[in-house]
């Protein structure tokens, strides 16, 4: 019989989001995640040692080595190599074959837009990012997408984004309505801070829990612009022991997260 063990360590802000952004991910969906996806892969990988063995997504081998997908160090031992431009072309959009996605970037706003291309005026950005990549048709067409942002600052958390590279609910809050894209859009972001969603009529970023270490008064000083908040903000549910021995022993063996990882 094994025995397991109770993890005595704190999980850092790594394993601690994609725990959460596990919970999430249901039984039988199928889903994409960004180049550098360490927390995104992290947190399906658990789903499907916890709660969603049918859980499908698309990344690398994994065999517990958490590596971004975009990882040339995949390439060893791949079952089959296929350049992202071709599998973006071969994907039948119409049928809307991603359930979720998995999507971060430099900037987001208060309506869900993400940036990844520049910061600052197109002429002469201040940050150049690495492109939208995928991006636009993932947040178009999957039939939702979350969020992962791994810092909270006003510097990234803007009442508008510089350049919208995937579209969350558009300028104004109506637009994605307005294009009657299939995809529901952006229904969770998690950040160092909290967890957040978007109200079901403006579509304005809501704040849904506060992580412990958080308070109101620090989330909104690390917000470009007005959050909606509710009267009564909860605690956010951190990883319980088996979530997080399941994730050192099995998912990230290699120990990514407790170094950091990325979305």
């Amino acid at each position: 019989m094994t025995q397991t063990t109770t993890p005595t360590v704190a999980p850092t802000v790594a394993e601690f989001t994609a725990v959460l952004l596990s919970r999430h991910l249901q039984d039988e969906a199928v889903g994409i995640l960004g180049t550098r996806s360490e927390i995104a892969e992290a947190a399906c990988a658990l789903a499907q040692a916890t709660h969603a063995p049918g859980l499908w997504y698309l990344s690398g081998p994994r065999h517990g080595h958490l590596r971004p997908i975009a990882d040339e160090a995949l390439i060893p031992g791949s079952e089959a190599l296929l350049e992202l431009s071709d599998n973006i072309d071969i994907i039948d959009w119409s049928r809307r074959t991603w359930d979720f996605a998995v999507l971060g970037g430099i900037q987001v706003d208060q309506f869900g837009n993400l940036n990844t291309v520049t910061v600052g005026d197109w002429a002469a950005p201040k940050v150049r990012g690495p492109g939208a990549i995928g991006a636009p048709v993932l947040a178009g067409h999957a039939a939702g997408f979350f969020i992962v942002m791994n810092e909270h600052t006003v510097r990234n958390f803007r009442p508008q984004v510089d350049f919208v590279s995937a579209l969350g609910f558009g300028r104004t809050g109506q637009e994605r309505a307005q294009l009657r894209l299939p995809g529901r859009g952006p229904q969770l972001l998690i950040s160092p801070l909290g967890v957040f969603d978007f109200t079901p009529d403006e579509h304005r970023m809501r704040l849904r829990s506060l992580h412990a270490w958080s308070s109101l008064e620090e989330v909104r000083a690390s917000t470009g612009f007005d959050l909606v908040v509710e009267d009564h903000v909860p605690t956010t549910a951190g990883p319980d022991p088996e979530e997080l021995r399941i994730l050192r022993e099995h998912v990230d063996r290699t120990g990514v997260l407790r170094r950091g990882g990325s979305s």
